[in-house]
């Protein structure tokens, strides 16, 4: 697993342990690790061929956004889903988004508006899932991050940007453990709208499509959301 490169790829000047936040947290999205799951630094170390100083600060980092559960005297798990915390999530990004939406907006200028467009141009054409597996590869991940990220990259609150960021792995969480069929071209369609909506610097307007576009992500899919890791087995 140690070879796979993560979501967001690590430079060589990163330190061991980001780029070990940066493995564990890929997985933990892609729900190779699942919810609920203890995580032994024993097996972390074989999983990703590291030694217990970066995982105890991948882990301890990862614990601050709610992605792992740090227990007292237990070690780390990966966090339970549920209907309920995903309701949440998607209730607080339909205000965090828009609320660096507008503030990319004050702030933005035409170099910003060519990495949208060129992120965009990117992320439609990049598959969205994978022929063999049916998962969401994580070719896509990157592309929609990219995209979403290019819209924010003229915000100047980092405190907002800071929290977007932790609710975008949570919402990416959910989609992967959920795996929907053919919705791309409709996450094409609202991407464009609001592309549009930007460029034209239509603020309300692009305000709208983003919380409508946030909660589309929270609507029932074919296979209801199942309640997952919320027990902690005896150890």
């Amino acid at each position: 697993m140690a070879t796979i490169t993560p979501l967001h790829a690590a430079e060589d000047s990163r330190t061991l342990g980001s780029r070990v936040y940066d493995l564990l947290r890929d997985d933990i999205i892609s729900g190779e690790l699942a919810p609920g799951q203890k995580l032994t630094l024993d097996a972390l170390k074989l999983r990703y061929s590291v030694g217990i100083t970066p995982l105890r600060e991948a882990l301890y980092r990862l614990s601050t956004s709610l992605l792992v559960l740090a227990e007292d005297q237990r070690g780390f798990r990966v966090a339970p889903v549920s209907p309920e915390h995903k309701a949440e999530i998607v209730a607080a990004r339909q205000h965090i988004e828009v609320l660096v939406l507008r503030d990319a907006l004050e702030h933005g200028d035409v170099a910003w508006e060519s990495r949208i467009v060129s992120a965009f141009h990117q992320f439609k054409n990049t598959p969205m899932y994978d022929e063999t597996t049916g998962a969401i590869t994580r070719a896509w991940e990157i592309a929609h991050r990219n995209f979403h990220s290019a819209i924010s990259s003229a915000a100047k609150s980092t405190i907002l940007l800071h929290f977007q960021a932790m609710l975008w792995d949570h919402a990416a969480r959910y989609r992967n453990l959920r795996k929907p069929t053919a919705i791309q071209p409709t996450l094409h369609d609202e991407h464009e709208g609001l592309v549009a909506a930007i460029l034209d610097r239509d603020v309300e307007f692009a305000c709208l499509l983003m919380r409508r576009h946030v909660m589309g992500t929270g609507e029932p899919a074919t296979v209801p959301l199942r309640r997952l890791g919320g027990a902690v087995p005896a150890e």
